[in-house]
């Protein structure tokens, strides 16, 4: 090798040992702004998380103090109005960069400032009239906002989900830049400096100005190659900070579960004294009531009573998302608990005028399952029956095939359209999304019925035409497997 070409490899060689140096550091920097980018976009969707869940307390201590008349329940409300303005504020700075998300944010602090104007008027009213403040509470109106507020949130939640998958994924491709950077140009520094040195010990006394250059360079590339080092060492510091950024998500989630658990039972047992009260008061057991009263203590019934269900239901989806489900499994009756199943529902279906039909089969057969869990999904599917069926009739069916108890529920309701009959499982969603819907609920039976379903070791699934009617079909094994226990 000339001392041209030697030259020119201790030049290769320097030049990129800076050029590694240069693309590491530009990289780690863009590593940085894409974890920023991450972090901004996680406060965004807490801050919104916060602006819902403060109006839910302060509207929960509005409830309470119109409810009760105790002043205690102002405590609440008062804290989660203030609540719910600081964190509209810090959500508004945060979103300050985008033109569209602002105007989104401010939809949502106006809706906030209504909510709480809305607020206000009920408890300065409920110090005057009890019963106007109730009925102000009952129209509807503070609900109307709510769903709009939660309308507006979850468009923003949605575009900051999508801005985060993005982020992440392009923070990891910069990650995996920044490795490859790194692994490649070491390698290429390490092979430069390999050729150097076999050239200075085959010439190392015709050239001992050269050879003393080249252990100069050699001395620069190891300190590059530890500068180099200390970058992978803080890449694997920024990893692990976002594996626990996501066990700490995944502890959150589960203190979520916990707290619907918790709040469901809290809220169950003064439902079910309201049910009894009201059916007391209705039957005159505490004294008289006219046609007009008894009419109105029907309202409190059903109403209560509806609160009652989807308790229930927020219960189960609890029970189910953290685990604690239990299946108690003995021998069932077909036939018995599907009239067991259709003598639950069959009032609220003569009550609405429909035609209620059962088919069962004629001789006596038994399955090993949890006969609470089935006939509670057998209700779910009645009672989603009936609220979607004007007129006509609804079928439950069972019998036995090939192995497997099958229930079918029947309506000739208004049906469900192709593209959204697999989404009628999702959890919260519902046919009908708006705020004016008719029916009722949490949007979690059906959810909650299909992992129940498939817990038993069967399954649930929907065939609809739209304005044609609906038919679900439910099945469990006669015999459970221990596999699936």
């Amino acid at each position: 090798m000339t001392v041209r070409q030697k030259i020119v490899v201790a030049l290769g060689s320097a030049v990129l040992t800076l050029l590694v140096g240069v693309a590491a550091f530009f990289v780690v920097l863009r590593l940085r702004v894409a974890i920023a980018a991450v972090d901004h976009t996680n406060m965004v969707i807490r801050q919104l998380d916060g602006v819902l869940s403060s109006m839910a307390d302060a509207e929960t201590g509005q409830r309470g103090y119109i409810i009760t008349g105790d002043s205690a329940y102002l405590e609440p409300y008062h804290r989660g109005r203030a609540n719910a303005e600081a964190h509209v504020a810090a959500l508004r700075d945060l979103v300050a960069d985008d033109p569209k998300q602002q105007r989104r944010a401010d939809t949502l602090g106006a809706l906030e400032e209504r909510k709480v104007r809305e607020l206000d008027q009920t408890v300065a009213l409920r110090a005057l009239n009890a019963t106007a403040a109730a009925d102000r509470v009952r129209s509807g109106a503070g609900k109307a906002i709510m769903d709009s507020a939660r309308d507006v949130a979850s468009r923003i939640s949605t575009i900051e989900r999508e801005r985060l998958a993005e982020r992440d994924a392009t923070r990891l491709r910069i990650r995996d830049l920044a490795l490859a950077v790194i692994v490649i140009g070491t390698f290429g520094a390490f092979l430069f400096a390999l050729l150097i040195n076999r050239s200075i010990r085959t010439d190392v006394i015709a050239q001992e100005r050269t050879h003393e250059q080249l252990e100069h360079q050699a001395k620069q590339l190891e300190d590059q190659a530890m500068e180099l080092e200390q970058a992978v060492e803080q890449l694997r510091e920024t990893t692990t900070q976002a594996e626990e950024a996501r066990e700490a998500a995944e502890v959150a989630n589960r203190a979520k579960n916990d707290f619907l658990a918790v709040m469901s039972h809290e809220l169950r047992t003064p439902l079910n004294a309201i049910v009894g009260y009201a059916e007391l008061l209705h039957d005159g057991i505490a004294g008289p009531v006219n046609d007009q009263q008894r009419e109105q203590l029907s309202r409190v019934q059903l109403s209560a009573s509806h609160l009652v269900e989807l308790v229930d239901e927020i219960l189960s989806f609890s029970r189910i998302e953290s685990g604690q489900e239990n299946i108690r499994q003995g021998p069932v009756e077909v036939a018995q608990v599907t009239r067991e199943a259709g003598a639950l529902v069959e009032p609220v279906v003569a009550a609405k005028g429909l035609r209620f039909s059962l088919v069962v089969p004629n001789e006596s057969a038994t399955f090993t399952s949890d006969a609470a869990k089935v006939r509670q999904i057998l209700v779910n599917l009645l009672s989603n029956a009936i609220k979607f069926t004007d007129e006509g009739e609804i079928v439950l069916a069972s019998n036995v095939d090939n192995g497997q108890v099958v229930f079918e529920v029947r309506d000739t309701g208004i049906g469900i359209a192709p593209e959204n009959q697999s989404r009628v499982f999702e959890t919260f969603w519902q046919v009908d999304q708006t705020a004016t819907r008719k029916a009722g609920g949490a949007g979690l039976g059906l959810s909650v019925s299909r992992r129940l379903a498939r817990a038993l070791g069967g399954d649930l699934d929907v065939q609809s035409e739209l304005g044609k009617g609906s038919r679900f079909r439910f099945w469990v094994p006669r015999e459970r497997r221990a596999s699936d226990e």
